[in-house]
This record gives structure tokens, sequence and C-alpha cells, in this order.
């Protein structure tokens, strides 16, 4: 059963941390999100805040001017499918204590094997205590990869106000958005340590080198150094791109949920 969620967007005078989120869906707790529900809380303001006039790294001179004239959409459109969406849905497949399932075992399937869960979560165990460390990443990447799905979909985009060209302007810019993200994500590796020290930045690497893998010339990454800049091939953003997210999803999906 959907929970319908609740959503509020605020604007921030403070925010005490290492990093401003642009939108928040609370509780994290998985058990109380599947059985009460939960609240989805959008921050504008850092939604729209502009982006320094400097030329943006990791993008080429094709892609300066649009990425400039629709990022704030285009972010507002993945954070809306990421927060609403993402971490909004996805059931957990558990036993209780007294042996009763929150799912039938002999009419549920698997979509990876066609065959009924071998496994779920066993009284006392909780989605962190299962997936530890790399709990969070994995959480980020599901949600991210929901929320790029949705923007490659017309009547999300249309919700969100965008049609016709403009519609294909934000739909791109957010998938290119993502693909330099996971550039940027790799400030955030550890090399010494061989671990990742942001959850986001780790979800968002992994996006990348899952649309890489995809191949058939949907992204690529050209130059080096300083001039290092990912090329992303609009015209295959639903044709390649929306399948390899979708696999990688479900994929995550099934992991999170049995």
């Amino acid at each position: 059963t959907f929970l319908r969620p609740d959503f509020t967007s605020l604007d921030v005078l403070s925010f005490a941390g290492s990093g401003i989120p642009a939108g928040i869906n609370i509780p994290n707790y998985d058990d109380v999100r599947q059985n009460v529900g939960f609240k989805n809380v959008s921050l504008g303001n850092v939604l729209a805040a502009p982006e320094s006039s400097d030329r943006i790294t990791f993008l080429g001179d094709n892609d300066q001017e649009i990425f400039r004239a629709v990022q704030a959409e285009a972010f507002e459109l993945q954070v809306g499918g990421h927060e609403l969406l993402g971490h909004g849905s996805g059931k957990l497949f558990c036993e209780d204590g007294d042996g009763k399932f929150n799912f039938d075992r002999e009419q549920t399937m698997n979509p990876l094997t066609g065959k009924p869960p071998q496994s779920w979560y066993r009284p006392g165990e909780t989605y962190d205590s299962v997936f530890l460390d790399i709990g969070s990443s994995l959480e980020e990447c599901r949600a991210e990869c929901v929320g790029l799905l949705l923007s490659a979909n017309t009547d999300v985009l249309r919700v969100f106000g965008h049609e016709n060209e403009k519609a294909e302007d934000v739909m791109y810019v957010n998938w290119l958005l993502m693909c330099r993200a996971g550039l940027v994500a790799l400030e955030f590796y550890s090399p010494e340590q061989t671990k990742w020290r942001q959850a986001h930045m780790q979800a968002r690497y992994g996006i990348l080198t899952t649309l890489l893998r995809a191949g058939q010339g949907l992204v690529a990454l050209e130059g080096e150094g300083e001039t290092l800049s990912v090329r992303l091939d609009r015209t295959k953003i639903r044709s390649v791109g929306v399948p390899a997210i979708r696999d990688f999803l479900l994929k995550i999906q099934v992991y999170k949920s049995t």
C-alpha cells in the first residue's frame, strides 16, 4: 500500500552541519515510514541558490549555457523524485516475533529469479543492522535512481510545469547533473582508507559508473586533468540510460526489500 507523502517547502535561515541538504525525508526509520508514514521537506531557497559565475567544471563548452539556464529547475525535479518517491517507497519484507510475515511468501515473486523470496528480515533485524556501513549509500543510490527515472517521464515533467522542448532540456540537464556529480564525488573518496566519506557521493559515483558501463555512446569522459569533462548523448537517455538505471534500481530494491 502506498502512503501518500506529506510535502512541505521551507526557506532556511540557518542550518548547522557539514553541508546543507536540498531536501529531507523523515524519519530515518524504515519501519515507521512503512507502517505509519513520513514527511518530506524541500529546502526551497537551497534549491534556488545561484551557482558561481565561474566556468562549470567537468562540462564541455556546448553544455555551459544550457546547464546554467535550467540547472535549478532540473535539481528541483530530481530532489522531488528523490525525496517523495525515492526515500518514500520500498517495502521491507519482514518476519515478526510471532512468525508472521508482512508479505505473501507463496505469491510474492523475486523479479530477479522468478521465484519466491528466499530471504527476508528476521525478528530484530533492521535495514541498518543488515547493511551496516553500506546502507546509507545504497539507500541514497536507490533514491537518486528513482529521481532520474521519473525525470524522463513526460507526466512527471508536466507536474513540475515542464512541457515540450523545455521539458526535454530539463530532463537532459538533470541527467547531466548526475553524471557531473559522479565525477565531483571523487573528492569524497579516501584512497588512504579505501572508503567513501559521504553516502550521497558514493551513490552518485555508482550511478556514473553504471551509465558508463551501459555503453553505446551514452556517456563518455573526455580530456584529462583540468580539461576533463563528461559528455552525455541526450538522444540516448531514454533508449540506453533509462533501461540501465531501471535494471540497476531493480537490483538495489530487491536487495533492500529482502
